[in-house]
């Protein structure tokens, strides 16, 4: 400016600059660092800084909370060693020149960690996955900033996983195990049957030999027997498909016909079996007394198998359950091998053994203790390893629990003894009229064998439609029918004689085995039920239980 004499203004000259441009950009570098600081703030993510000195210049909310922090004054301002400790993912404690965060700061080395240990101010840590960037502005380093995220539920997961994966191969090597050990258990009774069933063949064996013969294929018979059911036992366990039937019996009663069923087993291994009954042991118990019978055969025969000297022991008294509830106590004991303590873990699994080489010194199927638990806990109860010591010996402990409300109606109205065990005269069956029908040319022969044998008249059907219209024209005085048929299948068969006033006896002969489908061929019109393989002094006093009446 120039100014006259006076003092007035003469002239002005002046620069004027257009700074909208700037402000504009100002205003868009305050709003992005606006929308920069609101981003980092509600990121889910944590998010922390710092200078070259190490010196904490700023975090997110996510990042308080996660490390525990009530207020960005309580990290702000300090050293990164006070607001930040973690892990190496070898375990070990950073030191500080090691730590990624102080080396993106110095060095502008920037690195990204998958699994390490963050720790919150109270000492719990978490596990996390963090990217480091160096801050660099014109050329130089500024500080550095790292962003990390909680992977505690990934880990979860991928633990999950594996552990399913893991599980996965185990089913698939116990799958195979068992496959193979099946192969074995199953085809060994049956391949000594079919041989000893062709050396039968031959004109010149002696009468002794072919007793011994068909002593060999009974017992292989009978072990092929135990395999099967055992299975389909074990099975409907897992399905949720068994059924109990629960009555009084005593307990003492069960545990002498055991030790007299196994004592010739025990006997031809030189081993002495005892047997004691405690004064605590109630005289009665509610149970299911078929399914302790088989837990305790189990039991007791596993210890003779696994004992080559000495002596098994079984002693039963009166105990509690875990829920207090009164139970009785059968514990077995034995000098037999003992269990290392690395398979103590898996001696309850199914198709295990304690290892391979059990499997083929001692044979047997696996399935025994799996099944022998199972059942005992269907019942309230359990079975347990007490005590075992390799070389010495082991004590195995079956608990089961009374249940008198449990009790089926029917178990308290005195059962007709069992005919199985009464005394059959030769020609029992004389002149009685029996029709077979079963679709099995085989087993056609077998009952018609049976039967003839002891004087009965018999007649054959090959499915449940011939066998119904058979029943209807002829005058016979029982019906044995098979349940599962073509054509015709025996509920079937069964029902529409029952609608059609047909009032003699009809007795399901079949493999099915299970309570239910006992229950059921009764409910749809049989008379009674018998299990296949066929016991020929079981059928014979059933059929003259259910036509003495007629006979009379």
């Amino acid at each position: 400016a120039q100014y006259g004499a006076d003092g007035s203004a003469a002239k002005l000259a002046g620069l004027i600059t257009d700074v909208t441009e700037a402000k504009v950009r100002e205003l868009e570098l305050t709003r992005s660092q606006t929308h920069l600081r609101a981003a980092i703030d509600s990121s889910a993510g944590g998010f922390y800084g710092v200078d070259t000195n190490g010196v904490t210049t700023v975090c997110n909310n996510a990042f308080l909370k996660m490390l525990g922090f009530e207020k960005t004054e309580d990290a702000v301002g300090k050293k990164l060693h006070d607001v930040i400790h973690h892990t190496h993912p070898d375990g070990r404690h950073y030191p500080k020149e090691e730590c990624p965060i102080y080396q993106a700061a110095q060095t502008g080395k920037s690195g990204h960690v998958v699994d390490e240990l963050f720790f919150r101010l109270d000492g719990t840590s978490f596990p996390v996955e963090y990217w480091v960037l160096p801050l660099i502005y014109e050329g130089k380093i500024q500080g550095a900033v790292t962003t990390f995220i909680d992977i505690t539920e990934r880990k979860a997961t991928e633990l999950a996983l594996k552990t399913a994966k893991d599980e996965a191969e185990r089913a698939n090597e116990l799958k195979s195990a068992f496959l193979a050990n099946m192969s074995h258990e199953i085809r060994t009774p049956l391949g000594a049957m079919m041989g000893f069933a062709d050396l039968m063949r031959d004109p010149g064996i002696s009468p002794t030999e072919r007793a011994s013969f068909i002593d060999v294929m009974i017992r292989n018979g009978e072990s092929l027997s135990v395999i099967i059911n055992d299975i389909l036992d074990l099975s409907k366990v897992e399905a949720g498909h068994l059924t109990l039937e629960f009555s009084d019996f005593s307990p003492a009663a069960i545990c002498a016909e055991v030790v007299s069923l196994l004592q010739v087993t025990a006997k031809d291994k030189d081993l002495v079996i005892e047997f004691e009954i405690e004064p605590s042991a109630p005289i009665l118990i509610t149970s299911d007394p078929t399914r302790v019978r088989q837990i305790l055969l189990n039991l007791v025969g596993n210890a003779i198998k696994f004992t080559q000297f000495g002596s098994v022991k079984l002693r039963g008294y009166g105990c509690k359950n875990h829920d207090g509830h009164d139970a009785f106590c059968f514990e077995v004991t034995d000098t037999g091998i003992g269990i290392a303590a690395d398979q103590l873990p898996r001696m309850f699994e199914m198709f295990v053994q304690a290892d391979g080489s059990m499997t083929r010194r001692f044979g047997g199927t696996g399935l025994g203790l799996a099944l022998s638990r199972r059942l005992a806990r269907a019942m309230g109860g359990d079975v347990t390893i007490e005590r075992t010591v390799e070389g010495v010996g082991t004590t195995f402990l079956a608990r089961i629990e009374d249940q008198p409300t449990k009790r089926n109606s029917s178990s308290s109205v005195p059962r007709e003894k069992d005919m199985s065990l009464l005394a059959v005269d030769e020609r029992a069956l004389e002149g009685l009229r029996i029709l077979v029908v079963d679709d099995a040319p085989d087993n056609q022969q077998l009952i018609w064998r049976y039967l003839t044998k002891q004087g009965a008249i018999v007649e054959s059907a090959e499915n449940g439609l011939v066998g119904y219209r058979t029943a209807l024209a002829g005058r016979f005085d029982i019906v044995l029918m098979d349940i599962q048929m073509p054509v015709m299948d025996g509920y079937s068969a069964t029902a529409k004689l029952r609608e059609n006033r047909y009032l003699k006896p009809i007795i399901a002969l079949t493999a099915h085995a299970m309570t239910d489908v006992k229950n059921k061929a009764l409910n749809v019109g049989y008379t009674d039920h018998l299990p296949k393989p066929i016991n020929p002094r079981q059928l014979v006093s059933t059929i003259l239980r259910h036509t003495r009446n007629l006979s009379q």
